[in-house]
């Protein structure tokens, strides 16, 4: 069974599946998609063509073994989701967080209240992002990674979770993506390695390469990133 409420406005073409609680003053609009599982509390909104709980899938090409359940997916009070974001089963979004157009949070990550996830923004599996942590558009954030709270990430940072960059038949196990600490700032189109830690309060330079740990409160530039000064 689902729970939906009287005062929830859902359109005629979305789709939502039994196991779905939608609380009071949500808005769904056109064709988006609602699996099981999936908890949707008060004043959130919903734009057109979202898919909220989905199930990972594999032709058997990924290194990945996934469960084929449904988990508890949890969309926080007065969020706002943008027309085709993507959010995995399992994974928890905090209330009055923004998610912005055509952006993916896989499964089993969590994101906690007063963020903005920008448009075309990828967060892979099992990764954590604290509170009013920014996010802008089209920025990757590894499986397995640890972002902090009033983290500040700039257009076009990947991070990356694989040493071995795919060569190794035990990587699966051992994919750790860095932790970036509280009140971090990353400029533009920087690259951070796997198991980096970026350190509370630095600033990692656009375009920076970081391939080992950065300490806290300095700013770090270049290919490979050094420091430069304190913050």
């Amino acid at each position: 069974m689902k729970s939906v409420s009287e005062r929830a406005d859902v359109a005629s073409t979305a789709i939502i599946h039994d196991g779905v609680v939608i609380e009071d003053g949500v808005v769904i609009h056109d064709y988006v998609v609602v699996y099981p599982g999936t908890i949707i509390r008060k004043n959130v909104e919903v734009y057109d063509h979202c898919t909220i709980g989905k199930l990972p899938t594999s032709p058997g090409s990924t290194a990945r073994v996934y469960s084929g359940k449904y988990e508890t997916t949890e969309i926080g009070e007065s969020c706002i989701i943008c027309p085709g974001a993507v959010i995995y089963t399992g994974s928890i979004i905090g209330h009055h967080t923004l998610l912005g157009d055509n952006c993916s949070v896989r499964e089993s990550c969590s994101i906690g209240n007063n963020c903005i996830i920008s448009r075309l923004v990828t967060i892979n599996y099992e990764t954590s992002i604290g509170n009013y942590t920014k996010i802008m558009d089209n920025t990757h954030i590894t499986g397995n990674a640890i972002v902090g709270n009033h983290v500040f990430i700039s257009v076009l940072v990947s991070t990356t979770n694989d040493n071995s960059m795919g060569r190794s038949e035990n990587a699966v196990d051992n994919l750790k993506g860095p932790i970036i600490e509280d009140y971090v700032t990353i400029g533009a189109g920087a690259n951070i390695l796997p198991m980096v830690r970026v350190g509370y309060n630095s600033i990692v330079g656009a375009g920076a390469l970081v391939t080992k740990d950065v300490p806290e409160g300095k700013v770090v530039m270049g290919i490979p990133a050094r420091i430069v000064r304190d913050v």
